[in-house]
C-alpha cells in the first residue's frame, strides 16, 4: 500500500505537478496505521488534469471554473498583490492633492517626519519601486498606485475596483424581506468610490458622518468629549480598505441599515472559522498600504482595531451584537437595535408617541427621510435655544446650508422644531428650540402623563 501511494503521488499522469510525502507506519491496539501527513502547498495541483476546491465535506471539480481557479492560484500566491510591479507609469499618473493630504495628516503628528522633505517622486522610489522578477521590467508597485493614482489611473490598474456605500433608511429585516406596500426605494444616500484608497477613506468617513448619529460621551476622566462614532468607524473603514485584495473583481461594500452596519470586503484568509473580537488575529494583508494608514495615524499597531471596536461599540450602541465573516469575503457587521423596536406590525405601529399628529417613530422618520438616532439627536440637542452654527458645529457639518435644508427645515415643516425669531428666518439672532410636540418623541412618558 505504502509502495502505490508513492508511485501515485509521483506519477505526473495523476498529480501535476508530484508530491513528495513520506508515509509512516503506526501501531495502535495490536493494529497497524498509515499515516500521511499532508502539508499546505503553495502550488495548485492537478489530478487526472481536474483541479479540486474542498468546500465543507466535499471536494469540487472546479476544472470548468475559471473564476473559482483564479481564486486558487490568488490563495496560493505568497506576495500580496499589491507588490505587482506596473512599468507603464510615471509620476504624471499620481493625484497632487493626494500627497498634500498624506503630508498634512502626518505633519499633525510629526512635523519632523522625514516622508515630509521628500519630492512626491522621492518618495515614491524610495519606497515604492521594484523589479519584475519575470520581465525584469522596472516601475512603479501596485500598492502606489492604489494610494497615490488619479482615478483613470487606479481603475486601468484594477478595473474593478470600488467601494460602494449604500445607506438604506429601514432595518436590514425589512430590507430582505420587504412587504407589498413598502415603496421601491433602492437607497436613501449612496456614493460609488472609485478613487485612490486615501481619498476613498475621507469619502467614507465623510459618508458616515452623513448617516450615523455623533453620541456625546466623555473621556474617562470625564472632561474632554470623545467622538466614538470616529473610534469605530475609523477601524472598520480603515480596514477595509487596507486589508483587501484589490486584484479580484468582488466591490468592496460599506452598507448602513436603521439597525446594523455591515463591511465586506475581499481578502486572503490566514484565520477562518468562528472568529470573534475576542480570537480575532490581525494579519497584515498590504503591508506597504499599512505602512502609509499607520503614518497617517489611520489605523495603528496590529490588533489596536480590535480593542477599540470592543471599547466603544457598547459606549455608541446599546446591547451591540458583533459577527464577524472571515472567509474570502470578509465581513463585519454591527447590529445595535431589535427591529421590533421601530418595525410596523400590520400596519400599526408598535411605539406610538403622544404627538398632536399621531405620528410614531417610523412614520416620522418615513416622512422625513431621517433616521431615529437623527431626529431624536437634534430634538435632545435643541431642547436648550440652539443657533445654526452651534448646531452644525456639534454634529460635524462644514456646510450649513446643505445641514439646514436636509434636517432643521423638515423638523420646522413638521412642527417638531420652531424659531425663536419666526418672522425673520435668517435673523443673525435665530436659534431653534424643540416644540412640545418635539418633545413629546423624545419622551412619551412625560407626555402621556400631561
Amino acid at each position: 500500500m505504502i509502495k502505490n501511494i508513492i508511485n501515485s503521488l509521483n506519477n505526473p499522469q495523476l498529480f501535476e505537478p508530484t508530491i513528495c510525502i513520506d508515509p509512516e507506519v503506526l501501531d495502535f491496539e495490536d493494529k497497524q496505521f498509515i499515516y500521511l501527513n499532508v502539508p499546505e502547498s503553495n502550488q495548485v495541483h492537478r489530478y487526472k488534469g481536474k483541479i479540486y476546491d474542498r468546500i465543507g465535506d466535499s471536494d469540487n471539480d472546479i476544472s470548468k471554473s475559471h473564476y473559482m481557479i483564479d481564486n486558487i492560484y490568488l490563495r496560493k500566491r505568497k506576495e500580496s498583490s499589491e507588490s505587482e510591479v506596473c512599468p507603464f507609469y510615471t509620476i504624471e499618473d499620481m493625484d497632487e492633492e493626494t500627497f498634500r493630504i498624506m503630508r498634512s495628516h502626518i505633519s499633525i503628528h510629526n512635523p519632523e517626519h522625514p516622508w515630509l522633505k521628500m519630492s512626491n517622486e522621492e518618495f515614491l522610489r524610495k519606497f515604492f519601486w521594484g523589479r519584475d522578477k519575470q520581465t525584469n521590467q522596472e516601475g512603479y508597485l501596485l500598492s502606489a498606485i492604489l494610494l497615490f493614482g488619479q482615478e483613470k489611473t487606479v481603475l486601468a490598474c484594477c478595473p474593478y475596483h470600488r467601494t460602494d456605500a449604500i445607506y438604506r433608511n429601514m432595518s436590514y429585516e425589512r430590507f430582505l424581506h420587504p412587504r407589498p406596500e413598502d415603496p421601491d426605494i433602492r437607497y436613501d444616500d449612496r456614493d460609488m468610490i472609485c478613487v485612490n484608497i486615501i481619498q476613498s477613506y475621507l469619502r467614507l468617513m465623510n459618508f458616515v458622518n452623513r448617516n450615523l448619529p455623533d453620541k456625546f460621551r466623555l473621556d474617562e476622566k470625564g472632561i474632554n468629549r470623545i467622538d466614538v462614532r470616529n473610534f469605530i468607524f475609523r477601524e472598520v473603514s480603515a480596514n477595509m480598505l487596507v486589508h483587501r485584495e484589490y486584484t479580484h473583481s468582488y466591490p468592496a461594500k460599506f452598507l448602513i441599515f436603521r439597525d446594523r452596519v455591515i463591511a465586506e470586503n475581499w481578502t486572503k484568509p490566514i484565520q477562518t472559522g468562528v472568529v470573534t473580537l475576542e480570537n480575532w488575529e490581525s494579519h497584515t494583508k498590504n503591508p506597504l498600504i499599512t505602512k502609509v494608514f499607520r503614518e497617517m495615524k489611520w489605523v495603528e499597531e496590529l490588533g489596536s482595531g480590535r480593542k477599540n471596536i470592543q471599547k466603544y461599540a457598547p459606549l455608541y450602541y446599546d446591547k451591540a451584537e458583533i459577527n464577524i465573516q472571515n472567509e474570502e469575503k470578509f465581513v463585519f457587521s454591527i447590529t445595535y437595535r431589535n427591529p421590533k423596536d421601530f418595525e410596523l406590525d400590520n400596519g400599526e405601529g408598535q411605539h406610538q408617541v403622544g404627538t398632536k399628529s399621531g405620528l410614531s417613530w417610523e412614520q416620522v422618520g418615513t416622512k422625513l427621510g431621517l433616521s431615529r438616532e437623527q431626529v431624536g439627536q437634534l430634538l435632545s440637542i435643541c431642547t436648550t435655544n440652539r443657533s445654526m452654527s452651534e448646531l452644525s458645529n456639534l454634529l460635524n457639518f462644514s456646510n450649513k446650508s446643505k445641514f439646514k435644508n436636509k434636517y432643521i427645515n423638515p423638523l420646522l415643516n413638521e412642527g417638531l422644531l420652531a424659531m425663536t425669531v419666526p418672522d425673520k428666518p435668517n435673523s443673525p439672532l435665530q436659534k431653534y428650540y424643540t416644540t412640545e410636540e418635539g418633545k413629546s418623541l423624545i419622551c412619551p412618558e412625560e407626555n402621556n402623563k400631561k
